[in-house]
């Protein structure tokens, strides 16, 4: 086998293996500790359980059609269903406890979606075997597993891949069936199997669509032009819109059938947002620092509760990558240089960033819009903090291009 391998080939063949070997290792001391489960995981359990009765694939709602009202509560979409079904195959055949099943099959979703995704981008394979390895390991993975569906990343690193797409398809002005197709198997690539993360990604999606649009204006004042990539970008849009639409319909056609779930249906209130909104600090400070930190807090009255800001924890790849993107939108560069530049994803990926960091402080922060959006139109979306995890994710999208680029010159 090795005779077969060419020297350049050998650096990823050995990462293919290498690097989805050491992140399981990584998880078996949370794989371990899921034989007691928390609050938020007795339901996942139940759903994981409801996901597989008699080997039969069902969607939709807990209970049946005639007692939707009195339940009360909802499994997800489509991918959340599918996944649950698939984590009560495992832990039939495997002996396993259902959210122990869970875990192996969103740490796979996540290292091979992800991998997917930075191909999309263009990445080497190296590259992208290294991005996968990053946020299957996230710092803010981990430190989510007592809500187990928010701890697996996958639709992370698609969702902003997503944006990339949408960047070129805009930019090669991709109009008809071609600009819709890209948007539907963008959306499809995210798998959004938790609500969260389904609002977050739309959201995002919309700002890159706004964004690019702007630029546009800052280099043709022509209006058939700026027509013509507008109409791309909203095929692109609609096209994933109609597969986020799809992915929700189990839970719309419920909703319209038996009333709000019970997490609609419990009280919220507004001042919710300052203790589950977003914490800027929490990217600042890595993992060993955070017991200290969150000690001094409690100390000083301030909450610290189970579903906290600090259970989206930051990492310090997060600053650095801050750092390095605006080193490369400042660095001068010879023409050709700036040419083979403009090419490469870099200059998108920094983009993104600042987008997604420009988001999460607008928007996700105590006291942003987030809280705003709570006091005037609905508390139901509480735990803003959650959107750390695609900081994070462009995050290592940038030092990945970066190093992607030094592979290419190295290794061509």
């Amino acid at each position: 086998m090795r005779d077969l391998l060419t020297a350049k080939d050998r650096p990823a063949a050995v990462l293919s293996v290498g690097l989805p070997l050491l992140a399981l290792v990584a998880w078996i001391p949370q794989f371990l500790s899921l034989r007691a489960i928390s609050a938020d995981q007795v339901w996942e359990n139940f759903a994981i359980a409801a996901a597989c009765q008699s080997g039969r694939f069902q969607l939709g709602w807990v209970g049946e059609l005639d007692n939707l009202a009195s339940m009360g509560s909802f499994t997800g979409p489509i991918p959340a269903r599918l996944v649950s079904w698939l984590s009560c195959q495992l832990a039939r055949h495997a002996q396993l406890y259902p959210a122990q099943a869970f875990l192996i099959v969103g740490l796979v979703l996540t290292f091979s979606l992800t991998l997917v995704a930075c191909r999309q981008i263009q990445f080497r394979l190296e590259t992208s075997l290294v991005v996968a390895f990053l946020i299957t390991t996230a710092p803010c993975s981990f430190s989510r597993v007592g809500h187990l569906s928010l701890a697996m990343l996958w639709p992370v690193v698609p969702g902003l891949a997503a944006c990339y797409v949408l960047w070129w398809v805009m930019q090669k002005r991709a109009g008809g069936w071609s600009g819709l197709a890209q948007g539907a198997l963008a959306g499809l690539l995210c798998f959004p199997s938790q609500d969260y993360y389904l609002v977050f990604l739309i959201l995002q999606l919309i700002a890159c669509f706004g964004l690019v649009l702007f630029l546009a204006t800052t280099r043709t004042s022509d209006l058939a032009i700026l027509g013509r990539i507008a109409g791309a970008g909203l095929l692109f849009v609609a096209g994933f819109g109609v597969v986020m639409l799809l992915a929700e319909s189990p839970n719309l056609l419920a909703v319209s059938i038996g009333g709000p779930p019970m997490a609609w249906v419990v009280p919220r209130y507004p001042t919710e947002q300052f203790q589950y909104g977003l914490l800027p600090m929490t990217w600042l400070i890595s993992s060993p620092w955070h017991a200290l930190v969150n000690q001094s807090f409690a100390t000083a009255g301030l909450p610290t509760g189970y579903e906290s800001y600090w259970m989206s924890r930051g990492s310090l790849l997060i600053p650095i990558a801050w750092l390095a993107a605006l080193w490369q939108l400042a660095a001068r560069r010879s023409s050709q240089q700036q040419m083979a530049w403009l090419q490469s994803p870099i200059p998108l990926l920094a983009l993104l960033l600042g987008l997604v960091t420009f988001l999460a402080l607008f928007c996700m922060t105590m006291g942003g819009l987030g809280t705003l959006f709570a006091v005037f139109v609905s508390p139901v979306l509480r735990s803003l903090n959650r959107y750390t995890v695609f900081v994070y994710g462009a995050s290592v999208l940038v030092l990945a291009s970066l190093l992607d680029a030094s592979l290419r010159r190295r290794l061509p």
